[in-house]
Formats: C-alpha cells, structure tokens, sequence
C-alpha cells in the first residue's frame, strides 16, 4: 500500500436517514474512482459496503463499513 502524508488524507463519513441512498453514493464513489469495474446496486445485493447476508437479504446496511479511494493524488477513507 501506498504511504500518504497527513495532507494528503481525507475522512469522510456517509450518514443520513435509511433507504436515503449513502450506500448508494458509496457505490458510486468506488466506481468513478476506479475501485470497481461496475457500478454496484443495493438492489441486486452485490455491493461493496453490504456484505452480511442479513444485510443483502433486507437490502439495507446493519452494520458500518469502511473503505478507500484514490482521488487526484489523495486517500480517500471512507465510512458508510
């Protein structure tokens, strides 16, 4: 893994009210950085943040989960 400089980290949080799309975003966040080759859906259970079989079955996130992204030289930390 690459070494970044403390100037060079972002933490970003996603919260919001349930069913408000904040995996959704994530989903999103992943693909445009090149994370993963397609863009994920709640719907269809395959995405990156949701990977207990409770959450895939009610199709909503039970527990916090954190992941990273490259952006424009940047680590990006993030927490759905």
């Amino acid at each position: 893994m690459k070494d970044y400089t403390v100037d060079k980290i972002r933490n970003i949080a996603i919260i919001g009210h349930g069913s408000s799309g904040k995996t959704s975003l994530t989903s999103a966040f992943l693909f445009n950085s090149k994370v993963t080759s397609r863009f994920t859906k709640v719907e269809k259970g395959n995405t990156v943040t949701d990977y207990d079989p409770d959450e895939i079955e009610r199709n909503i996130s039970i527990n916090s989960a954190a992941c990273f992204l490259e952006w424009n030289g940047h680590k990006v930390n993030i927490v759905d």
